[in-house]
């Protein structure tokens, strides 16, 4: 089975955040926040090419309208921006202690759950009809211009 572009797209940006949790599994909230930074980067990148490029030609009679992803996107970075606070506390004021330490993991671990969440489901979304009613030389141009 071939992965369909959003779904490499998505793989790429998931193995990011994955990098940056298990950063907050060690204890590394530095590197967790350098590492967050980055995912972010590529999110943004990554939901600026389809809000630009793709969601603009959204066919009549698809199984969402393009404001429904627009909107997911805006909460993702919502959901984004107040998980990116609670790191970047992290990492300002390490917690001192193994427990200090290990409660601030869990708590990290704990905010990002909505946000893997919302992700997951927004991407299954754009997997499932957006891949499949955009004309696959439009996703290509989109993507390789990316």
């Amino acid at each position: 089975m071939t992965l369909n572009l959003f779904e490499r797209e998505h793989q790429r940006i998931d193995a990011l955040l994955h990098a940056h949790l298990l950063d907050v599994v060690g204890g590394d909230f530095k590197g967790a926040r350098r590492r967050l930074a980055r995912w972010r980067q590529a999110l943004n990148g990554h939901i600026q090419i389809e809000q630009t490029r793709l969601l603009p030609h959204v066919p009549a009679g698809a199984r969402w309208d393009a404001r429904v992803y627009q909107l997911e996107h805006d909460r993702i970075a919502l959901l984004a921006d107040e998980y990116a606070a609670r790191v970047q506390a992290a990492a300002a004021r390490p917690p001192q202690g193994r427990q200090a330490r290990r409660q601030a993991v869990l708590d990290l671990l704990d905010a990002a759950h909505s946000l893997r969440h919302l992700l997951e489901h927004h991407h299954q979304r754009e997997e499932m009809a957006l891949a499949h009613e955009l004309p696959a030389v439009l996703q290509a141009a989109a993507w390789a211009a990316g």
